[in-house]
């Protein structure tokens, strides 16, 4: 239940951020083009489009694409944030997040992780963390904070449960299962303007 609440709260703070990039045109000519063979700078046009779009299906055809060019430079830290953005918008999280039913909460949540692409929430997390390495300052707060409960979804995942998590004493290097994990999750969402107690979890790193 309280990893549930986690992705809950990932999926409540995704939405929110994501909803401020959503314009009110439609993209839905540009989402019925094949993207695959375009040169590279009209496929980052084309991503970018569909981003401010809204449209999941879109977005995850052109994660994909995306994706592919990070593949081939890893090193450009636009790309990995644009692929980030693409895959939270792709993996289902604002269509899931409209039938969230507060009076029925666990089973909304069962119905939202069930229609929800976790591999791409995933995927955006990896993309943000390899951003962060190459320029730290390229990445948001919104972005870092994301990105941090969604690690902290994954240390719980790792740990086994999240009562796990919680009064750990964290030694340099983090040698347990899922505290390396845990340490990146409190140092994204400290930068991010957060706190990890915030989310039910006391450490102590050492």
């Amino acid at each position: 239940k309280k990893i549930k609440f986690i992705i809950l709260a990932v999926i409540t703070i995704l939405i929110y951020t994501s909803c401020q990039q959503i314009f009110t045109y439609s993209a839905l000519e540009w989402a019925q083009r094949d993207p695959s063979s375009l040169p590279p700078a009209q496929q980052i046009a084309y991503a970018e489009r569909i981003l401010s779009s809204g449209d999941t299906e879109a977005m995850a055809s052109a994660y994909a694409v995306i994706d592919d060019l990070v593949a081939a430079d890893p090193g450009n830290v636009e790309l990995q944030l644009l692929a980030a953005d693409l895959a939270i918008g792709g993996s289902g999280i604002t269509d899931a997040i409209a039938n969230l039913d507060l009076n029925d909460l666990e089973n909304s949540v069962e119905t939202i992780l069930a229609s929800i692409d976790l591999d791409l929430v995933a995927a955006s997390a990896e993309h943000v963390v390899a951003a962060e390495a190459i320029d730290s300052s390229a990445i948001s707060e919104d972005q870092y904070l994301n990105t941090g409960l969604i690690l902290l979804a994954k240390a719980a995942d790792e740990a086994g449960d999240f009562a796990t998590l919680n009064g750990i004493t964290i030694s340099d290097p983090a040698d347990e299962l899922g505290e390396a994990t845990l340490i990146q999750a409190h140092t994204f969402i400290l930068n991010g303007g957060g706190d990890i107690a915030d989310y039910g979890i006391t450490i102590t790193v050492w």
